[in-house]
């Protein structure tokens, strides 16, 4: 079997041999494509005998500056921290004793300390390079015409051709041109020798990632080696049960690649991994026609068939995994358990049933008893737990496994979280996107179904009514965050990112006296004033969102306010506040708010009317 770049093996061996070969050799491959780890693997036989000078030509932007860094490598100076306080000091030293600057040391006399013959010159990332090409040229011209040193280029040749100059580059600096060629096999070898954890197990699915890596199309050695090192880390949080069971293990390492190839080629937005559960259960077939980003994960759930058969951690796990590069062993082992390879064991009556097709009769019976005996004692305290026992009872019903009425079940959950919803876990800050991204990575069962989605409707409507009666202790804050000019806190409790009440999508305003919030206005500091309208005005940009739609009851305070503006009495010359409330003040309520609750409004009454007239057009 042929040995990937041999053939640039012979040839570099024979040129590294020559005398006086006054041309340099161009190894041109793609980012990440291994052109580094070749010439690596390759120079190794020569570090015994020759001294290898590696300089990457990343943001050097002169000749000098790459002079400097040459003769640091040269003559072993670390200069891995900082390249220019290296060269300062060591220039330092050198024009005390020598009366020489560093960027002004000949190179001729560099190269006799060292033996003309014994220096292997290699530059990387010249593309990248933030010297112009002729410039370049003139120095790599010096090495081996004027010097006889032989020169290794490491770059991508697409990205130098976009630049004009560099044909004139190539005719006078390169004698000979090679395309590298990726090589998997040693480069997977050599990044997993270097292994704690997991070396065995990614050997033994070697031909897996091979497989994924070839699907994927990013070709990317880099991130290889950086997902080889990252999944390292991340087993040694794998309980024994879960390292030992081959299949679980060969599934989740497919998984793990085939996110982090899409994630770090910018194919996927991690943040959307829940949307293949959605799309996996029908439910983006008609939204995925009109959306790009869906189309996206269309086609990465048809590259990649088994992520629509288990993801095996929850979607938030594995956002924090590559976000934040760990998640906990807890974690793990709590999504690992609920896989069908180990859901068994685990005594959460709800997941066996939710698995209902893989288990017999009795352990059927057994989960499905246990479950209703739980709900009759109010055991179900997570809200999407509750969502998960709704979707398993309507698919059993569809199923005619379950004997019962689907509005009997509904009224009944109903029930359950009226009696239970001061008590549910997060109920503070539940909203739709929570009960879609589930802390659990199974789909819901039944989800597209009128039942399933009236429910959920209910639980968030229950939701926002329990914290719209904490809403004039809420308003109170603001009046006096505004007041006190403590306006970080003012606006982490309206902003949408920072929140945790999602006041951001509630009707604050509506528990606050206009009067009393323009008397606040009026204590608020004039460096401050632009700080406190963006917010303002910033919530009511997104207003046409679904989650937003009850800020619209807030136009009579706003109204009312106005009022207040207008009528607030100013006299000539005006103070600065004065500016602040009748000019910039005025026009963000008037226009940036009022006009823009009134415009959302009116546009939600035709919609509605519309609505309306299908509906007789369709009956007449």
């Amino acid at each position: 079997m042929a040995i990937v770049n041999q053939h640039i093996n012979d040839f570099l061996d024979y040129y590294l041999n020559l005398n006086e070969p006054q041309y340099a050799v161009l190894l041109s491959g793609k980012w990440g494509s291994g052109k580094t780890f070749f010439i690596n693997q390759m120079t190794v036989e020569y570090q015994n005998t020759k001294n290898i000078v590696k300089v990457s030509l990343f943001g050097l932007k002169s000749k000098e500056d790459i002079h400097k860094k040459v003769l640091l490598k040269l003559f072993n100076i670390d200069d891995t921290h900082d390249v220019s306080m290296t060269a300062k000091l060591v220039g330092q030293v050198l024009k005390k004793f020598t009366g020489i600057n560093l960027s002004d040391m000949p190179m001729g006399w560099a190269l006799k300390q060292e033996g003309n013959q014994n220096i292997i010159f290699i530059f990387d990332d010249l593309e990248r390079a933030g010297i112009e090409l002729l410039e370049l040229h003139g120095y790599i011209n010096g090495l081996t015409e004027t010097h006889k040193q032989k020169v290794i280029l490491l770059a991508d040749e697409g990205k130098l051709k976009e630049d004009e100059k560099y044909l004139l580059f190539k005719e006078k600096t390169i004698g000979k041109t090679f395309q590298v060629e990726q090589d998997f096999e040693t480069a997977f070898k050599t990044f997993t020798d270097e292994l704690k954890n997991a070396k065995e197990v990614l050997n033994s699915n070697q031909s897996i990632i091979k497989s994924v890596f070839d699907t994927a199309g990013y070709q990317n050695l880099r991130s290889l080696r950086q997902g080889i090192l990252d999944f390292d880390r991340l087993i040694n949080s794998f309980e024994d049960k879960f390292k030992n069971h081959s299949e679980l293990i060969t599934e989740f390492i497919q998984v793990f690649f085939a996110l982090l190839f899409e994630i770090k080629s910018s194919s996927l937005d991690i943040q959307l991994l829940h949307r293949i559960i959605e799309l996996k259960t029908g439910k983006l077939q008609e939204e995925e026609e009109r959306n790009n980003v869906l189309n996206e994960i269309k086609r990465i759930s048809e590259k990649y068939n088994f992520l629509f058969e288990e993801l095996f951690l929850s979607n938030q796990n594995w956002i924090d995994l590559f976000t934040k590069g760990s998640v906990s062993a807890t974690e793990i082992s709590l999504d690992l358990n609920r896989s069908r390879y180990f859901f068994r064991e685990q005594k959460e009556e709800w997941v066996m049933l939710w698995h209902y097709m893989l288990i017999e009769e009795d352990e059927f019976q057994t989960a499905l008893n246990q479950t209703l005996l739980k709900l009759k004692k109010n055991e179900y305290l997570e809200p999407t737990v509750i969502m998960h026992i709704l979707g398993i009872l309507l698919e059993l019903i569809d199923k005619k496994i379950y004997n019962h009425e689907k509005d009997q079940v509904v009224n009944d959950i109903k029930k359950y979280v009226d009696i239970n919803i001061r008590e549910l876990k997060g109920i503070d800050t539940l909203n739709d996107y929570e009960l879609d991204g589930n802390y659990t990575y199974y789909g819901y069962r039944s989800e597209e179904s009128d039942e399933f989605k009236l429910l959920k409707e209910y639980l968030l409507k229950q939701a926002d009514n329990l914290r719209n009666e904490g809403l004039s202790e809420k308003g109170s804050l603001l009046i006096q965050y505004l007041s006190e000019n403590n306006i970080q806190e003012f606006t982490n409790m309206l902003s949408a990112e920072k929140n945790k009440e999602l006041l951001y999508r509630l009707p604050v305003f509506n528990a606050i006296r206009s009067q009393n919030f323009f008397d606040a206005l009026l204590q608020v500091e004039n460096k401050n004033m632009r700080d406190v309208l963006d917010i303002l005005k910033n919530r009511y940009q997104s207003i046409s969102a679904y989650e937003k739609e009850s800020v619209l009851e807030e136009l009579p305070f706003w109204k009312l306010l106005i009022e207040i503006v207008n009528s607030y009495e100013v006299e000539l010359p005006y103070k600065i506040k004065d500016v602040w409330i009748k000019k910039h003040c005025y026009d963000v309520i008037a226009k940036e708010i009022i006009k823009k609750i009134e415009n959302e409004i009116e546009r939600k009454s035709k919609i509605k009317q519309l609505e309306v007239t299908a509906i007789e057009q369709s009956n007449n």
